[in-house]
C-alpha cells in the first residue's frame, strides 16, 4: 500500500525596389513589376527625360588638380573632427577625474562608433527599447537595492529558467513543474461522489488568526521513502494495520520546521494531506512534538476524489461566513490539481525529493509574510502569482507569453 499520495513584416509601400532600374545614361526607365508600384513614367520618368543643363562637369571632373584639391579638404575635415573629439574625451575625462564620486574613467575609442540606440535586454518581462546616453558625472548613483532585480516568488525563477536554459538541477525542475501546473489547472473533473457537492466539515479556530494557510505534506514539507536502505533524515515505523509495521524512510525540506514555526505568530496552521492518517499523524508529530503549531490536520477522508482517481481539496468545505471566509484562506500545494477548485487560492512551490540545496520554503516565507493585512488572499494571489493566466487551452507556449509579455522557448 501507498503511504503518501503520489505513488514583423515591413510595409511595402513608400519604397523604391530593386526592380525600379534608373538609367541615365541611356535615357530609359525601367517600371516595376510590383503591383504596388505606380503607373510608368511619372516622377521618375519625367527626371531620366529631362537634358541636365552643360555647367561643364565633365570638364571639372577630367581635371586631376581639382580632385587632388577635393581629396585633401576630405583629409582635413577628417582630421578636425577627430581633434574635435579628442578634445571631448579629455574634457570628459577630467572632469571626471575632479568628480566628488570618483567615478571610474571611461575610456572612449573614437574609432567606435557610438549607438544612436542600444538594443532591447530582457531585465523585466517587457523589454523596452531605451535610448543610449552618457550620463552625466554629477548623476546620483544607484543603489544596489535599485539595481537589483524585484524577484517575485515562484515567476521570476519560472522566467529564469526559461530564459537561461539552464541544466542545473532547479532550472530542469521548474520547467518541469510549469508543465506539471499547467496541466493540473486545465484538467477538466468532477466529483467521483455525488455527496461531495455538499459536503460540509467545520473546524474550530483555536487561534483567532486573521489567515489560515493550509499546507500539503508529502513534497511540499517532506518527502516519504518507504525502501529505508535509501539515505533520509529519520526512519518512521508507520502501523499500516495490527499486524503490519512499515519502516518509512523521511526527508525533511530544509527550513521546514523553522518556517512552520515563525508563519505559526502570525497564522493558523493546518495541514491537508492526501496521504493515509497512519503515515501523516507520524510526520506531523515529528514535524511538531509538542503540538504547538500545527493547529488542524486533514488527512484522505477530507479530500474530494475526482472521477479521474484525483484526491484534491476543495477548501469551501471548511469556510464559512461565520468561521473562515475564502478570502482569508491559502493552501500551499506542489500538486496544481489539488487547488484547481479554487486557483487563486492555491500557491505553488517547486516539489521536494531529497536536494538539500531546496531553499524554496525561505522564499515562501518571504511571500506569505508580505500578504499580512491584505483585505482578500485571492487579490493577492492573482496580482502576484497569475494562475489564472495558466488557465488556457491554446497551450502552455500561449501561458507564458501571456505571463511574461513575450514569447518562450518550450522544452
Amino acid at each position: 500500500m501507498s503511504l503518501s499520495r503520489n505513488g514583423s513584416k515591413f510595409s511595402r509601400h513608400d519604397r523604391i525596389t530593386n526592380s525600379q532600374i534608373l538609367d541615365l545614361r541611356k535615357g530609359k526607365m525601367y517600371p516595376s513589376s510590383s503591383k504596388n508600384s505606380d503607373q510608368p513614367g511619372g516622377f521618375f520618368l519625367s527626371l531620366a527625360n529631362m537634358k541636365a543643363p552643360d555647367y561643364g562637369q565633365a570638364q571639372l571632373l577630367n581635371n586631376d588638380a581639382l580632385k587632388h584639391k577635393i581629396k585633401e579638404k576630405r583629409n582635413q575635415k577628417s582630421m578636425d573632427n577627430d581633434a574635435v573629439l579628442n578634445t571631448l574625451v579629455t574634457k570628459v575625462d577630467t572632469k571626471l577625474i575632479s568628480s566628488p564620486l570618483k567615478k571610474k574613467v571611461i575610456a572612449i575609442d573614437p574609432k567606435i562608433d557610438v549607438p544612436t540606440q542600444i538594443k532591447p535586454y530582457s531585465l523585466t518581462p517587457q523589454s523596452r527599447l531605451q535610448s543610449f546616453r552618457i550620463a552625466s558625472p554629477s548623476a546620483k548613483p544607484r543603489s544596489q537595492s535599485q539595481n537589483k532585480r524585484n524577484d517575485i516568488y515562484y515567476l521570476s525563477k519560472l522566467q529564469r529558467a526559461f530564459d537561461t536554459n539552464g541544466s542545473d538541477y532547479f532550472s530542469r525542475m521548474y520547467r518541469e513543474h510549469f508543465h506539471q501546473t499547467y496541466q493540473g489547472l486545465n484538467c477538466r473533473f468532477f466529483p467521483q461522489n455525488n455527496n461531495d457537492y455538499n459536503k460540509s466539515h467545520k473546524l474550530p479556530k483555536k487561534h483567532q488568526r486573521q489567515f489560515t494557510l493550509f499546507f500539503d505534506l508529502d513534497e511540499t514539507l517532506v518527502h516519504c521513502n518507504e525502501t529505508p536502505q535509501i539515505p533520509c533524515d529519520v526512519v518512521l515505523e508507520i502501523n499500516v494495520s495490527k499486524h503490519q509495521i512499515v519502516r518509512a524512510g523521511i526527508n525533511v525540506r530544509p527550513y521546514a520546521k523553522e518556517m512552520l514555526k515563525n508563519l505559526s505568530n502570525y497564522f493558523e496552521i493546518i495541514v491537508f494531506t492526501a496521504s493515509h492518517s497512519c503515515y501523516a499523524e507520524k510526520v506531523c508529530n515529528y514535524l511538531d512534538p509538542d503540538s504547538t503549531i500545527i493547529s488542524h490536520r486533514l488527512f484522505r477522508d477530507s479530500c474530494t476524489q475526482t472521477n479521474t482517481s484525483l484526491y484534491t481539496k476543495d477548501l469551501t468545505i471548511f469556510c464559512d461566513n461565520t468561521n473562515r471566509q475564502l478570502s482569508q484562506v491559502a493552501l500551499i500545494d506542489n500538486a496544481a490539481y489539488s487547488y484547481a477548485w479554487q486557483i487563486e487560492n492555491g500557491i505553488p512551490i517547486l516539489p521536494f525529493y531529497d536536494n538539500k540545496d531546496d531553499r524554496e520554503l525561505i522564499e515562501l516565507e518571504k511571500y506569505l509574510k508580505n500578504m499580512i493585512g491584505v483585505s482578500d488572499i485571492r487579490e493577492y494571489n492573482r496580482n502576484n502569482l497569475k494562475l489564472h493566466l495558466f488557465v488556457d487551452q491554446r497551450g502552455p507556449y500561449k501561458v507564458l507569453e501571456n505571463l511574461f509579455g513575450k514569447p518562450q522557448q518550450l522544452l
